[in-house]
């Protein structure tokens, strides 16, 4: 029995088609349905020149890490209403840190998931092709099952 979905989201076309399978198969066995998002700081991204001066004006700080955690929050709670608009009564979202890999197993672990779902190939670039996928490294490590959609 499928009690715990935990659903891994970065923003790409597989990881929107896994929040749907996801929100579906929640919907049919009233499982919770948990999406995470983890924030993995590029090494190219910066502030852009707009913002910087807007916040220099204002007088506010503004970082990276706001910026990328602020995505990130957009992200989860876009999922969060297509789940809920799927039927799905418990359904909660988590902003993680760190290496995706060793913090979505960590989180399915600490919420006892059932199951994992992720999109098959994310937003990553060469280095994940040559050193292997998060989805690949996460159904490797992962103590439940895992499901990757395309």
């Amino acid at each position: 029995m499928i009690e715990h979905i935990l659903v891994a989201i970065d923003g790409s076309d597989h990881a929107k088609h896994a929040t749907g399978l996801a929100a579906d198969l929640g919907q049919r066995f009233g499982a919770k349905v948990t999406l995470v998002h983890v924030l993995s700081e590029p090494a190219d991204f910066s502030v852009p020149p707009e913002v910087k001066a807007y916040s220099e004006i204002e007088h506010i700080k503004v970082t990276r890490r706001d910026l990328l955690e602020a995505a990130g929050q957009e992200m989860l709670d876009a999922a969060r209403s297509e789940v809920v608009a799927a039927g799905v009564a418990d359904c909660a979202t988590v902003l993680e840190s760190g290496d995706p890999t060793e913090r979505i197993v960590a989180r399915a672990a600490a919420d006892k998931a059932d199951l994992i779902v992720m999109g098959r190939r994310g937003l990553g670039d060469l280095a994940a092709m040559l050193l292997g996928s998060v989805s690949h490294k996460v159904s490797q490590a992962a103590a439940c099952s895992c499901l990757t959609v395309k």
